[in-house]
């Protein structure tokens, strides 16, 4: 449904009466949320709205529910576009990344646990943190991620001009190049490290 007729003409298909006040809020909040809406954190949405932050949580799952495809090559860029806001941990031994959108974090959940893996939200239900292992394990989880994770191993062997790179040693060299000067402050720092912002980090040693 993407006008207000095509929702009139399925409310009527079904029978008048038949969607309840719900339903009309979940179709209103997806829409929104793909034209007025687009782009804006739960806190931004909940203001424009206002409704609580709570609602916004519940409404967003619910359209992805009813009106996402969830593919999993869509899913994936979603999660791929969410690391680009990412931040080191531990000397770059873990990273931390929000998700807002329940669906998500849930495709997330669900993906790392097929190979035995967790994520850590104990501290904030919308920030995720994970170990480098966890990071290298959903970039490869998709063909367009191994191969682009391949190619960016194979340029770093050529420009470190070293045979012995692994996923976590280049993170490990990425996160150590941005302590420079930065102290203790690294951990504030945010980097992407979507595949296309692991590319771009490579570029800049």
């Amino acid at each position: 449904m993407n006008t207000i007729d095509d929702a009139l003409n399925k409310y009527l298909e079904k029978g008048f009466g038949s969607m309840n006040k719900n339903d009309f809020e979940v179709w209103i909040f997806n829409h929104l949320m793909h034209s007025m809406l687009k782009g804006k954190d739960n806190y931004a949405i909940s203001t424009c709205l206002k409704i609580p932050e709570s609602k916004v949580k519940r409404l967003r799952y619910e359209a992805s529910l009813k009106y996402s495809s969830f593919s999993e090559q869509e899913l994936f860029s979603t999660v791929n576009k969410l690391l680009s806001k990412s931040k080191f941990k531990k000397g770059g031994l873990y990273i931390q990344f929000v998700v807002e959108d329940v669906a998500i974090r849930k495709y997330l959940d669900s993906l790392l646990k097929r190979d035995g893996r967790f994520s850590d939200s104990s501290f904030n239900s919308e920030i995720v943190t994970i170990d480098i292992d966890d990071l290298e394990y959903i970039l490869l989880s998709m063909p367009e991620g191994k191969k682009n994770i391949d190619e960016i191993l194979s340029k770093a062997k050529e420009k470190l001009k070293t045979t012995d790179v692994s996923f976590k040693s280049l993170m490990s060299t990425f996160a150590s190049s941005m302590a420079i000067g930065a102290g203790s402050k690294v951990g504030e720092k945010l980097v992407d490290l979507s595949c296309i912002g692991i590319s771009l980090l490579l570029n800049q040693l």
